[in-house]
């Protein structure tokens, strides 16, 4: 397929397929209540918001669970249960327990990433009021990437003692990894949602520079751009979108298990004519050697994004239980045109500035002048 077919067929052809369900999530449509009672657990922070908009289109009736502090603003004709999970013994979940008890909830969708003892703690409390646990995990729960194309029966990560007390001392995989086990341990109608590479740029944090798109913020900005240029160049990321509606399908057709929840891999040449199509930039591409890179610190993955040679899985997750359970991946160019609207949203002046030392932190990524500088010596190699 050439670049021009590639494009009419990501940006226009798969777009008219899907215009329905994803137009019905971003518009919050409802045409009838379905009758569930769906709890979100947070709800406005991470990936919530997006999760809360899908379940209300879809006929929810919606209430969330948290502490009442995150983007309080947020949603504000829908009930709240205000609640601390984290608190010892149980604490915060006992204080509700007593009214809640007998509220019977279809549908309970979690994204708890912290203490896994919160996780575990919320199911024993209320583990009889519920029908249908979501979770939404990581590719991280995996203990080994030494292959392509990892499917959901991999081992998981190996674990300590189980924790007996609210703490964060384990890494954040291993602390998924728990959580994951601590749902199969107290209840089998659950659907755990294992993610790739997803932030829901739409709704991040303004605050959180570091927290910005590097590849569609720098191709909206336009001039000459620096690509890596590397032989078998291969990603792969989660939309958060198209997880979303997944997770509502799973919802409503009652599909149970563990499901790798991303795109295809597909190449970053290809991501590439995606971002070029949507912002119709750059002036130029100036393709520039990896090893070249390397060697005037423009390190992969941390420093250059959506560049990472090892560990061999990486970009590899096997995605076809999930397809066939009914997950639809909108088109690249769609999930780009949010990602930049997104951050013009939070950044109407442009003023992020990547590779840059504020305050007493770097923001990652790097910076539009170390950028100029290396074109310059490439250039000059040639």
């Amino acid at each position: 397929m050439n670049k021009r077919s590639f494009l009419k067929t990501s940006a226009l052809g798969a777009t008219a397929v899907l215009a329905n369900p994803f137009e019905a999530l971003n518009a919050g449509l409802v045409n009838k209540s379905n009758g569930k009672k769906a709890l979100m657990l947070g709800g406005r922070g991470f990936i919530g918001p997006s999760i809360v908009k899908a379940l209300l289109a879809a006929g929810n009736e919606v209430t969330l669970l948290n502490r009442g502090k995150t983007n309080a603003d947020l949603f504000p004709n829908l009930p709240v249960i205000i609640c601390d999970r984290e608190r010892e013994n149980k604490a915060g979940l006992k204080a509700i327990a007593k009214k809640y008890k007998e509220t019977y909830w279809d549908v309970v969708v979690d994204t708890w990433q912290k203490s896994p003892k919160a996780v575990s703690d919320f199911l024993e409390e209320f583990k009889d009021s519920i029908g249908h646990y979501h979770y939404i995990s990581t590719i991280s729960v995996y203990d080994k990437w030494d292959k392509k194309y990892i499917v959901e029966s991999e081992p998981l990560n190996p674990l300590p003692p189980e924790p007996t007390t609210i703490g964060e001392e384990f890494r954040y995989a291993i602390r998924k990894t728990f959580a994951e086990e601590a749902i199969r341990k107290h209840t089998n109608r659950y659907t755990i949602y294992r993610s790739s590479g997803m932030k829901d740029y739409r709704v991040t944090d303004p605050s959180d520079p570091n927290d910005q798109p590097y590849w569609p913020v720098r191709f909206n900005r336009g001039g000459e751009i620096l690509v890596p240029k590397i032989d078998n160049h291969y990603i792969q990321f989660t939309d958060v979108q198209s997880l979303v509606h997944f997770l509502v399908q799973c919802s409503e057709n009652k599909t149970y298990g563990e499901f790798n929840v991303a795109h295809a891999t597909m190449t970053f040449k290809d991501y590439v004519s995606c971002l070029s199509y949507v912002t119709q930039k750059p002036d130029k591409l100036h393709w520039i050697d990896g090893e070249f890179l390397e060697k005037e610190g423009l390190l992969p993955y941390r420093i250059v994004p959506f560049w990472r040679e090892q560990p061999v899985g990486f970009y590899y997750f096997n995605i076809q239980k999930a397809l066939s359970a009914g997950l639809i991946n909108r088109p690249v160019t769609d999930m780009l045109a949010d990602q930049i609207a997104g951050y013009k949203n939070r950044f109407p002046k442009d003023d992020v500035r990547f590779g840059t030392t504020v305050g007493e932190n770097t923001l990652k990524y790097f910076s539009m002048e170390k950028e100029k500088e290396v074109i310059r010596k490439w250039l000059a190699s040639k």
